[in-house]
């Protein structure tokens, strides 16, 4: 059978990998930013620092214009065929999984607590909190899994510290999300490059999709 693409899906960790497991993958789903056409045969490789796996897929929907969301509509992979090593690898990050490390801006006590009692619904993790007085901090940014910045209450320390994260050597691939409850500030900070922008405070369901998205999301799409 001959493919019409091969690609290696490269994820920022272990973590963000079985993310995309527990999301997509054990449905037999992927979705990519890869423009490819419909019906056509994919070989793919996912890398993550402790695994390599090689599938192959066929394209169930091609990618497109933005969606009644606003964000381009993602190509959607069905799975036709995974090695008989793929569970190993699998259980040997999950067995491994410690929970993600993420960070939480927001310079008001209340939103601070929704925030964190939320992402702690969602996934197993530590929280850094950041409050008004280590916003201006150069200690406070460290090697995060995520990061979530509540932009109404930090205002422009909120922005500048989104800066400097990316800036980190390791946290600046980091998926960051940004809350507000204007347009206006969450249209900024999507021209930013914050990875989602939700209304403040955020539904449950709405932030949920989004750190699940924005964790399994990979690093890197190559053509290979």
């Amino acid at each position: 059978m001959s493919h019409a693409a091969s690609l290696e899906l490269t994820y920022r960790s272990d973590a963000a990998l079985l993310v995309a497991y527990a999301t997509h993958l054990s449905r037999g789903h992927l979705h990519t930013d890869a423009r490819l056409p419909n019906g056509a045969n994919v070989q793919l490789r996912l890398v993550a620092p402790a695994a390599s796996i090689a599938l192959t897929g066929v394209v169930a929907r091609a990618g497109g214009e933005a969606n009644g969301s606003g964000h381009p509509l993602e190509t959607a992979l069905t799975l036709t065929s995974r090695p008989e090593t793929f569970g190993d690898a699998v259980d040997k990050l999950a067995f491994g999984f410690r929970g993600l490390k993420a960070l939480v801006a927001a310079s008001q006590a209340a939103p601070r607590a929704l925030l964190i009692r939320y992402l702690r619904s969602i996934v197993t993790c530590e929280v850094i909190e950041i409050d008004q007085r280590r916003l201006a901090e150069p200690g406070a940014i460290v090697n995060v899994d995520l990061a979530v910045v509540d932009l109404d209450s930090t205002g422009a320390a909120g922005y500048e510290l989104y800066a400097r994260l990316r800036e980190h050597p390791e946290a600046g691939s980091a998926p960051a999300l940004a809350v507000a409850q204007l347009e206006r500030d969450r249209a900024r900070a999507a021209s930013l490059g914050f990875d989602e922008a939700l209304a403040n405070p955020p539904a449950f369901a709405d932030l949920q999709a989004a750190v699940l998205h924005a964790l399994g999301k990979p690093l890197t799409i190559t053509a290979v």
